[in-house]
């Protein structure tokens, strides 16, 4: 164990090592390295947490449909509706379409009513020649279209629908956002995989792909865009095989690790992009993907994972059966065979040789990938790297966002420039 002490520049990468950094206090993390005595503390707090995460997570859906009917989807902690609010949900809107929410079948019902109302507030700018300010309604619009269509569980058609919907009013309102967003495709096996690009500049700048989740999308993700911008990274906003409008066309599958080479090629083509320095960011099932994929590609210069899963194999059986919907549309099979598909997933016999540039983001409050995860693969990585673990965060740290993806695009800049 190293000795306590400050590093004089935390974001550096570092070499291996079995330390663990920390992350101001201020905000829930820990930055630096931990002394022994500390470092039993976050791992005792984590502990604590794994209790909490079987018990979560073996609560039947039919219990929350009980408890939705008995106080409505308004029961939901601040941490739970801090993701919508980074979306731009209106925390009046957020309220109200939550209190609709007596059943889980309500859930898409009550985010379309949403939607509906964004999508007047739009029309009503546009007439009035406001169209920077109607298409960021009808961005809002979309989202919460997106998320009604995560909690459609049983019926595959309405979801897809749900998302579709989407999709194309994001697409529709992407030219007038500020910052600018353009649609981009990756070409892949046959297929363009569509993405999102906002770029800082005229100048050819260093690439940050965004790799988003098994409930996330692309349309949501690109609205974190605004740390990247200011430290000039440009950043794609990437579907990948089995999410977004790519996912009824190929799911996710062992052997795809050749989309970062089609990520490299594509960027070749793009005059406001650096296609010799690339970085990959991706949240939890891609966090894993994106260090699968700069494993593979020696080319990606540097890698972002948060709060990904490291070896799910001990724990998959375990997940709630949401988290394991969620995954199960991501990788085309049954909840039930996510099993034979776990050890593909698990990352123990590729992190001893990454060389890549590594910053881990964990969150200490995960009740979807266990915290102990993201410790796991900082330590394992073989090259250089650094930790962000933030004590009181939730899953992706939606509750820590502004703050790792500030320390994340700092890193990542100090890292590719």
């Amino acid at each position: 164990m190293l000795s306590a002490r400050c590093l004089k520049n935390p974001l550096r990468p570092r070499k291996p090592g079995n330390a663990l950094p920390r992350q101001s206090r201020s905000d829930g993390g820990r930055e630096g390295i931990l002394d022994d005595r500390e470092e039993v503390e976050v791992l005792a707090r984590v502990r604590a947490v794994g209790l909490r995460f079987l018990v979560v997570n073996r609560i039947p859906l039919s219990a929350f449909d009980v408890a939705l009917r008995l106080a409505s989807a308004a029961l939901l902690s601040p941490a739970g509706r801090y993701r919508f609010l980074l979306a731009g949900i209106h925390p009046r809107t957020l309220k109200a379409t939550l209190r609709r929410i007596r059943r889980l079948k309500d859930w898409p019902r009550a985010w379309v009513r949403a939607a509906h109302s964004y999508l007047l507030a739009a029309h009503e700018r546009a007439a009035a020649g406001e169209l920077r300010a109607a298409a960021e309604l009808q961005r809002v619009a979309a989202l919460c279209y997106h998320f009604g269509h995560v909690m459609v569980l049983d019926d595959l058609a309405r979801r897809r629908a749900l998302y579709t919907a989407a999709a194309r009013l994001f697409r529709a309102a992407a030219h007038h956002l500020d910052p600018a967003i353009r649609p981009i495709e990756v070409p892949w096996r046959g297929l363009a995989l569509p993405g999102y690009l906002c770029v800082p500049g005229d100048r050819p700048s260093p690439l940050v792909v965004f790799l988003n989740g098994a409930s996330t999308a692309k349309e949501e993700m690109v609205t974190w865009v605004t740390p990247f911008l200011r430290r000039g990274l440009a950043v794609l906003a990437l579907d990948t095989p089995g999410s977004g409008e790519v996912a009824d066309l190929v799911p996710a599958a062992p052997g795809q690790e050749d989309v970062g080479w089609a990520i490299i090629e594509a960027a070749r083509h793009l005059p406001a992009v650096d296609p010799k320095r690339i970085a990959l960011l991706g949240i939890s099932l891609r966090g894993a993907y994106a260090v699968q994929l700069a494993h593979t590609v020696p080319e990606i210069a540097a890698v972002v994972s948060v709060t990904a899963p490291y070896d799910p194999r001990p724990y998959l059986d375990l997940l709630g059966e949401l988290v394991r919907r969620d995954v199960a549309f991501a990788t085309g099979v049954t909840p039930g065979d996510l099993a034979r598909l776990a050890p593909a997933l698990a990352l123990d016999g590729i992190a001893p040789h990454l060389q890549t540039p590594l910053l881990v983001v964990g969150a200490g409050n995960d009740l979807v990938v266990p915290p102990q995860e993201s410790i796991r693969l900082y330590r394992a990585a073989g090259g250089p790297k650094h930790l962000a673990f933030y004590e009181r965060a939730n899953h992706v740290a939606f509750t820590h966002l502004e703050q790792w993806t500030a320390l994340a695009a700092t890193w990542l800049a100090a890292t590719l420039m």
